[in-house]
């Protein structure tokens, strides 16, 4: 029973993230946009989008849902996560972290690994606020509980250990966007 369940949560997780992952705001003209994994071009018209998140809950959960999801046998490394969730971060943010740094050493052994089993990895994220300060018309704070699952085949794997991320939200022009994340 207890496998069931995991297994229902990394579907439901899954297809969250796929949904996100391919969500684009900046794409205007209803055509499917290019993602940077090797998958066939889609054909025929957009799915209907859903609608952007309104609460400083609801755009930490999506954005960290989508920055800590990864496809390490396409993705360059974890800041590809970061890159795909940059509508959910400010324009200062989104610069640090995508920013191309080069790592000398190459991925590490667990990325590498997850390449060899050609895995992909699911994140479930539960957001929290015990001790943030408190919430004004214009900044929120919010701490993010990310749980990952590497996924191969029918096999899934947790990663350990969890990731926390202290975040703080500001309200610009009516939207939530994190403004900076720390862990």
């Amino acid at each position: 029973m207890r496998k069931a369940l995991i297994l229902l949560a990394v579907i439901i997780a899954a297809a969250t993230a796929l949904l996100y992952s391919s969500h684009d705001n900046a794409n205007t003209s209803g055509t499917a946009t290019p993602q940077s994994t090797a998958t066939a071009p889609e054909t025929g018209t957009r799915a209907p989008q859903r609608p952007e998140p309104t609460t400083p809950e609801e755009v930490a959960r999506q954005a960290m849902t989508v920055a800590f999801t990864w496809a390490p046998t396409t993705d360059e490394s974890p800041t590809s996560g970061f890159r795909r969730a940059t509508q959910w971060f400010t324009p200062d943010l989104a610069a640090r972290l995508t920013s191309d740094v080069r790592n000398e050493r190459g991925p590490s052994l667990q990325w590498q690994q997850w390449i060899n089993d050609n895995a992909r990895v699911i994140a479930d994220v539960a957001i929290g606020c015990s001790g943030c300060p408190p919430d004004t018309d214009t900044t929120a704070h919010r701490v993010a509980t990310i749980t990952q699952t590497a996924v191969t085949g029918d096999t899934t794997h947790p990663v350990e250990p969890d990731t926390t991320v202290w975040l703080t939200l500001t309200k610009s022009d009516g939207r939530w966007l994190i403004d900076n994340l720390t862990y």
